[in-house]
């Protein structure tokens, strides 16, 4: 008889499991892992949603579900805003009567709940709200408070919402805010390239959880709001947002732990700088400021701010892209340069 040759079974799984961490190791090195930094409410989980839909399969239609209460909940929060700072403004409600009803409807702790069913009484009320004259007297000083920047948006679509069925689309995803309160990993594929897109909570409470995804990154993507420049923080109503993506920026730009990692500088929101940029001086952020208030004047000197905070670095190794996270074709557009690159400053590394 032949021999037999028989393996110890813990031996064998021993193999398998050092083959896995072999394999498993070799991909680790091959992903390009970018983090993506910000203040609170510069639209970082909007790149994100951005990347689902560019390059994966988009939104199930469980998530589309689950959107459907968090956008509810944003149109609740939003008109309570407006509610809110009627009376700190000195502002007069068209239609006296809806005061009384947002005051016993918006605040009801009943509404909250119901939020998760959309129900119709509460967007009829929200919808007359945002067309009374007073409320839109209000919106055109929300620089002064806090709302969501997607509040317009959803006001101007509440009739599509009351539809029976109704289920958020893409665009509307992109319009919701929801806070990042823990760290979120995604997953893509660009350019025959795996990468991983890292989030965490742009908040002030949130940031002490950054330092435990420092190790290993490829490039930041940091993301700042160009409207920022005359609103305060959710956090701290006495600094604008601006003067806090600054502030966050120069100690990401400089620090000596994230000196070997790409920098891409994302100046978000172009889209509603454009539209106050007319109205709202940029002045209220940079009293020395003596150009000319338009479009790409302020877009250079907030720039420039920006670049000047740059000291360990060369100012040049900054890659710069002025972005609107909300626009599918522009975040591809913008993505495909920064990530080229991203890769061209970094492929030796990434496949030795």
């Amino acid at each position: 008889m032949g021999n037999v040759c028989v393996r110890d079974p813990a031996a064998v799984k021993n193999t398998e499991i050092n083959t896995d961490l072999r394999k498993e190791s070799v991909v680790y090195r091959e992903t390009v892992r970018l983090l993506l930094l910000g203040a609170g409410e510069s639209g970082k989980s909007t790149i994100v949603k951005q990347m689902k839909i560019i390059h994966s399969d988009g939104f199930s239609d469980e998530e589309r579900e689950a959107f459907r209460a968090v956008l509810f909940f944003n149109l609740i929060e939003s008109m309570r805003a407006l509610v809110d700072n009627m009376d700190l403004l000195g502002l007069d409600y068209e239609k006296p009567e809806l005061e009384k009803a947002a005051r016993q409807d918006l605040y009801h702790p009943d509404s909250l709940y119901r939020s998760y069913v959309l129900d119709p009484h509460y967007l009829k009320l929200i919808q007359k709200l945002w067309q009374d004259n007073g409320v839109q007297q209000c919106f055109k000083q929300a620089h002064q408070f806090h709302i969501s920047d997607g509040a317009h948006y959803l006001f101007n679509k509440i009739t599509q919402y009351m539809e029976e069925g109704f289920t958020p689309t893409a665009r509307d995803i992109l319009h919701i805010r929801v806070k990042t309160t823990s760290i979120i990993e995604t997953e893509f594929t660009y350019k025959a390239m795996r990468f991983q897109l890292v989030d965490v909570g742009g908040q002030r409470a949130e940031r002490r959880k950054w330092i435990h995804v420092f190790d290993n990154i490829t490039a930041i993507l940091f993301i700042a709001s160009l409207s920022g420049y005359d609103s305060t923080c959710e956090e701290d109503a006495l600094k604008l947002k601006l003067h806090e993506s600054l502030d966050i920026f120069e100690s990401i730009c400089n620090s000596k732990i994230l000196s070997g990692a790409s920098l891409i500088l994302m100046l978000n929101k172009m889209d509603i700088l454009k539209k106050k940029v007319y109205t709202s001086p940029l002045t209220i952020c940079f009293p020395e400021y003596t150009g000319q208030q338009t479009y790409d004047e302020v877009v250079r000197y907030i720039e420039a701010h920006f670049r000047n905070r740059v000291r360990i670095r060369q100012q040049e190794q900054v890659y710069i892209f002025k972005t609107c996270a909300t626009d599918t074709h522009i975040i591809d557009k913008v993505f495909q340069a920064a990530a080229d690159t991203i890769l061209h400053d970094n492929l030796s590394a990434i496949l030795s």
